[in-house]
């Protein structure tokens, strides 16, 4: 499949922004146009980074800017959270970001929670990957482009 360099950069702009949040339609969609593994991961795991790296400095400035002169209140889905985290720990948490949580809600929260940055980013990294690439074999090896006509809603030029 011979693609042209500005499809293929759309495209790869596309699957970068998808994996900015979550990280399972990009694979889906790099799976689905045959990229290779590797510009999966690239196109995936860089953008995913840099989004948890930019969480993760923000937050100290976040909770600056809004923190208030009364200690506020415990809201109920920061205990949920707090209480998720302390009974299944960080390591269940970054495993589940890149799916339900979103990874720049997991680092931003686990900065609140003064959490180890090697140790965060760590977890961040393989869960990504393991993520991505269940997504990427899962779309070959199970046959799933059938049920996701991705191809049928890029323009004819993009194919």
């Amino acid at each position: 499949m011979q693609i042209a360099f500005e499809p293929y950069l759309l495209i790869a702009l596309t699957i970068a922004i998808l994996s900015l949040w979550k990280t399972y339609s990009g694979p889906m969609i790099a799976a689905t146009l045959s990229y290779s593994y590797i510009e999966m991961l690239t196109f995936t795991v860089i953008p995913a980074l840099f989004a948890a790296y930019i969480a993760w400095r923000l937050a100290p400035i976040y909770s600056e800017l809004f923190r208030s002169k009364t200690k506020p209140a415990f809201k109920p889905r920061l205990k949920r959270f707090v209480k998720m985290w302390n009974t299944y720990g960080q390591v269940a948490m970054a495993i589940l970001a890149p799916i339900i949580v979103g990874i720049p809600s997991y680092t931003f929260i686990a900065k609140q929670l003064n959490q180890n940055a090697v140790k965060t980013f760590s977890l961040l990294l393989a869960s990504i990957i393991f993520w991505s690439s269940l997504a990427y074999f899962s779309l070959a090896f199970f046959n799933l482009e059938q049920y996701f006509a991705i191809e049928a809603l890029l323009p004819q030029s993009l194919r």
